[in-house]
């Protein structure tokens, strides 16, 4: 009796398995950490889809596997990303009479259609909605401890040049030399001539001293209570995050300009369009939208959530200098220019060698800080260790 039951129970597990694994399965390619999973398993719960999620940790990355045959039903990329697997045709157009809850010509925040104006815009213009639904926005600034540094000094991007401060770049070749070429005075972040890259190098070689950091992530440790830099390059996304984790932070834009941009869901050639249009429409309906940018903290593309989201109450009222994302007139939508970005990722590389940075960017002083964090947390919990031992003797 026993073992009919216990093999009675076996089939039904065995069976249970494999209902899950013949589930329609969605592969969603996407950024780490950059949707709330609440929201994922509430889809698999309403569509009877499953989802899985692959990570990637660059544009480059996910080019690079959507080019090797690796098939995906949604990708979120960035814009010049999209622009390139566009051109070289690996990913295919919408049809937004598939995407019922969001309509772009009347839904989209103001900023976001700005951007999406300007890459439009101009002879070699890009429609990057003919090929992606937004799916988040923003751009990139200086995020501060505002009870270290003088707000006088907030002087464009030479700020990051203050040696009174302790200073952390990101580790991104593009958004780097966009920061440079717009200190130096260039015309363009897309198409800058030699003389002015090479006035964006020389800036850069300069600005990198044995003193500053380069960083990715550890930004979100580093800039908790109590911030291991003064300032550190940040997208506006990060910035409302930890500014929303320690109120002593504040985000600056320098007048001089900065990079503005977009990414979206796109679908590469091969993907299951009814699972990837569900997936768009669940994500882009309200309520997900606000469930998903109090979660990410990046802009929502919703003027109806944006606004609600700023307004008095709202999640984002008292982060609006990062929320907000405002768009200048010196504001620029990286393009699509693979020789540029060659270039810059050659010359970033060589910068980083000769400042003794390394393969992961950071600098001396990110490993001391680790270093030291490290002894403190040791220390705590050899303290506590002890204190409980005294206790039970």
């Amino acid at each position: 009796m026993k073992k009919s039951l216990l093999l009675s129970l076996l089939v039904v597990f065995v069976l249970l398995l494999v209902s899950c694994e013949s589930a329609p399965t969605l592969k969603l390619y996407n950024w780490g950490e950059y949707i709330d999973d609440e929201l994922v398993a509430a889809f698999e719960e309403e569509s009877g889809f499953k989802v899985k999620q692959i990570a990637f940790d660059s544009n480059e990355v996910a080019i690079t596997q959507i080019k090797a045959g690796n098939q995906y039903d949604l990708v979120i990329p960035s814009d010049y990303a999209i622009e390139q697997l566009a051109s070289e045709s690996l990913i295919q157009p919408l049809d937004w009479s598939k995407i019922t809850v969001f309509d772009p010509t009347t839904d989209l925040a103001d900023g976001l259609s700005t951007i999406l104006g300007q890459m439009k815009s101009g002879t070699d213009g890009f429609d990057l909605l003919e090929y992606a639904a937004p799916y988040f926005w923003g751009n990139v600034g200086i995020l501060y401890n505002a009870d270290t540094v003088d707000s006088a000094d907030l002087d464009g991007w030479d700020t990051l040049t203050n040696t009174d401060y302790k200073v952390s770049f990101y580790n991104s070749s593009r958004d780097m030399y966009m920061l440079a070429l717009k200190a130096t005075g260039a015309t363009t972040i897309n198409n800058p001539t030699t003389t002015e890259f090479n006035l964006a190098t020389d800036w850069l070689n300069a600005a990198l001293t044995q003193e500053t950091d380069v960083i990715t992530d550890e930004i979100f440790d580093a800039m908790l209570d109590p911030t291991r830099y003064d300032m550190v390059v940040s997208y506006s996304g990060d910035a409302n995050y930890l500014m929303s984790e320690n109120d002593k932070l504040d985000f600056y834009v320098p007048t001089e300009g900065t990079n503005v941009w977009v990414d979206g869901f796109v679908m590469p050639n091969g993907a299951n369009e009814e699972m990837a249009y569900a997936f768009i429409n669940f994500m882009l309906t309200y309520d997900s939208t606000l469930q998903n940018t109090e979660w990410v903290g990046y802009s929502t593309p919703r003027k109806d959530v944006f606004d609600d989201v700023l307004a008095s109450g709202g999640s984002f009222e008292d982060y609006s200098a990062s929320y907000d994302v405002r768009i200048s007139a010196n504001d620029e939508v990286y393009r699509f220019n693979l020789e540029l970005k060659t270039q810059m990722d050659t010359k970033w590389q060589e910068i980083l060698a000769t400042k003794g940075y390394d393969d992961e960017g950071l600098g001396t002083g990110a490993y001391v800080a680790i270093a030291i964090f490290v002894v403190v947390i040791l220390t705590s919990a050899t303290m506590t260790i002890i204190k409980k031992t005294k206790k039970t003797i």
